[in-house]
């Protein structure tokens, strides 16, 4: 197999492994639904601990929204003395009495709500007698004021007769499906991550966005794992699985929203970084009054959920943005949005429950994950490649700065530049200093390319420029003109790639006239590249008659040949004779950080 396929294959080898393992252990789960029926409570229920009662009918629902419940009946089968029986509480506490006799206590009710026993867990104790003739009184209290509005339905849909070690392993089996999907999520993801850091090393700038995917995706694959009812049966520390169902939450939207923000290039990403920052300081905040024992991470939920309310808007209105305003929009995008979307739709939730808690985000991520892990899959060969070529490139470029180094710094302009200090030690002391300095700095700025392996700041190339500029003022005086239309420097570019297109139009196009002309620099924002314009109105010349007239050109070429080796960047130059002539650089927003 050709090199250029190891990564993809060893992906696919481990995914179709992941994919055999899943399916063999989801074929293992047998049919248990039946082994364990739950019991149904027959009588009323009172939410003002017993002044008004009303009547338990099949559709009734409880809110847990009310701070307790009491409910007063029967079960509808007779247990028999040493009957074990198993309950759900979803951060709510319960008493139990038969006959006016107290038969269980949460000792939760006795000690209070401490992080230890904020969760959500299956609790069991064996039970004294109960016919159906006897008053059966369920207490149950909710602590918090939000998050779990379910809680009281949950509990009484969940109360199971039978052995406790049967019943776990009956439990264990129901919530098998979501746990394993979770575990596969979370396997891939530390994969994508272990890719990203080798692109990383390889300096290959997909591997961020492969990384950025492998994190959120171990983030949701950590929630997905963890969101189930019977997470207290295989995992029994309470404090780690309250906090990581919660961390793994606040982590996970503050990673979506930091990664969309680096995926924006349009006027939406500073909305987007100020939206991502907010995220990042809110969860922040409320993690650290969790930690100092202000409150419990749970009911720091409500409070990062109405930041979000504004938040997820707005980041969903970038994504959009970034859509319609770009020629070709990104997969990344859509999936920001769309993730984004069903953020919103689970947050109201959270709210009005309409549907189980997070099902619409779950839902979409998987969808998104697959859709983007194929598109992985199919790039990682085209990288591997680039990552191969990579020496290559640099060496290529490191010959090409030196080239257009020597094509710049030619002895003419040397013996120019210090003819002109000469005349002005005499004439203008003070010129020649500003000169002097004019001049070491234009030097040292054309030595620093030397060294650049990557683009830099447009306003470092701007000030190069402006030297050069300056120097060739104090030559040429009044046959010169500048003029500047930068209406942005907010982005990179490759050092010495503006300066030579200036010096070709003030060497070979305004000065080539006896009434010399005009210059004009201007930079432009548009809305998938940056383009930067060099036009003068010189003696111009045939652009076909240059090409065809048998001579090297270097310097033009290794400004086109860095432009496209760099940042992708395309160099458009138009001429006619008698008419002056233009250079257009455009540069893709793609391929660019911005400054």
């Amino acid at each position: 197999m050709q090199k250029k396929y190891i990564f993809s294959g060893v992906l696919i080898g481990l995914l179709l492994s992941a994919a055999v393992f899943l399916t063999a252990y989801l074929g293992s789960i047998q049919a248990t639904i039946s082994i364990f029926l739950p019991l149904r409570f027959q009588g009323e229920y009172s939410y003002d601990d017993g002044i008004t009662w009303t009547p338990i009918v099949p559709d009734t629902s409880y809110s847990a929204d009310n701070k307790s419940l009491l409910l007063r009946g029967h079960f509808d089968i007779e247990l028999p003395a040493g009957t074990t029986l198993n309950f759900y509480l979803d951060h709510i506490t319960m008493e139990m009495y038969a006959d006016g006799e107290k038969i269980m206590c949460d000792s939760r009710r006795e000690i209070g709500l401490i992080p230890s026993d904020c969760c959500q867990q299956w609790i069991d104790f064996v039970t004294p007698e109960i016919t159906t003739e006897q008053e059966v009184v369920i207490s149950l209290e909710n602590f918090h004021s939000f998050g779990n509005k379910e809680a009281y339905n949950e509990f009484v849909s969940n109360i199971y007769p039978g052995n406790e070690e049967r019943f776990s392993s009956f439990m264990l089996k129901t919530g098998k499906v979501q746990r394993v999907v979770g575990i596969f999520v979370v396997v891939v993801a530390v994969m994508l991550l272990a890719v990203s850091a080798v692109f990383w090393l390889l300096r290959i700038d997909v591997g961020s966005s492969i990384g950025k995917l492998g994190l959120i995706a171990l983030l949701f694959g950590v929630y997905i794992t963890m969101d189930t009812t019977d997470l207290s049966l295989w995992s029994t520390n309470n404090v780690v699985n309250t906090y990581g169902m919660n961390l793994s939450v606040m982590l996970l939207v503050t990673a979506a929203a930091i990664g969309a923000a680096q995926e924006l290039q349009t006027g939406a990403l500073k909305p987007a970084i100020a939206a991502a920052i907010v995220s990042a300081a809110v969860n922040a905040v409320l993690l650290v009054i969790s930690l100092a024992g202000v409150m419990v991470i749970y009911d720091t939920a409500i409070y990062s959920m109405c930041a979000h309310m504004v938040i997820f808007p707005v980041m969903l209105g970038c994504c959009i943005y970034e859509l319609v305003r770009r020629k070709k929009p990104l997969i990344s995008a859509l999936s920001y949005a769309v993730l984004f979307a069903a953020f919103i739709a689970d947050t109201l939730n959270d709210f009005l429950y309409l549907y189980p808690s997070g099902a619409c985000s779950k839902l979409v991520f998987l969808a998104v994950f697959l859709v983007n892990l194929v598109i992985i899959i199919k790039v990682i060969p085209a990288n591997y490649r680039a990552a191969q070529n990579e020496k290559k490139l640099q060496t290529e470029l490191a010959d090409s700065r030196i080239s257009i180094m020597l094509s710049q710094i030619q002895p003419h302009f040397l013996y120019n530049s210090l003819n002109t200090i000469y005349y002005l030690c005499d004439k203008d002391s003070q010129a020649a200093k500003k000169a002097i300095s004019d001049f070491s700095d234009y030097l040292r700025g054309s030595m620093d390319s030397l060294t650049r392996r990557t683009p830099i700041p447009f306003y470092k190339e701007l000030q190069h420029v402006r030297k050069y500029l300056t120097l060739e003022k104090m030559r040429f005086e009044d046959r010169l003109e500048i003029e500047w239309d930068i209406q942005t420097e907010d982005f990179m570019i490759p050092a010495l790639t503006v300066q030579p297109l200036v010096e070709n139009a003030v060497k070979h196009g305004v000065c080539q006239l006896e009434e010399g002309g005009i210059v004009k620099i201007s930079t432009r924002d548009c809305v998938d590249h940056f383009e930067v314009e060099i036009i003068d109105n010189g003696a111009g010349f045939d652009v076909n008659e240059v090409k065809n007239d048998g001579k090297s050109h270097v310097g033009i070429e290794n400004v086109r040949s860095r432009l496209w080796k760099m940042c992708q960047a395309e160099l458009e130059i138009t001429s006619e004779k008698g008419k002056g002539a233009s250079a257009v650089i455009r540069i893709p927003k793609d391929t660019l950080i911005k400054a």
